[in-house]
């Protein structure tokens, strides 16, 4: 048996997209931020840019 690592991507959450997240994907299309942000059942965005959430780059998590 092997162990997959979570998958992250960058991404942001509803509407505000100034800031983006560590976001792990938990099942396609459910996202969750590393950092514990936004609503469970809130709209998430996948986007080719640089994560700059302070909170998910503070985490271990890739």
């Amino acid at each position: 048996m092997t162990d997959n690592p979570p998958v992250t991507v960058a991404g942001t959450i509803g509407d505000e997209v100034l800031t983006v997240h560590k976001l792990r994907v938990l099942d396609n299309p459910t996202r969750r931020a590393v950092c514990g942000a936004g609503d469970p059942d809130g709209v998430t965005e996948v986007w080719l840019r640089a994560v700059n959430c302070p909170a998910c780059l503070a985490t271990d998590s890739r």
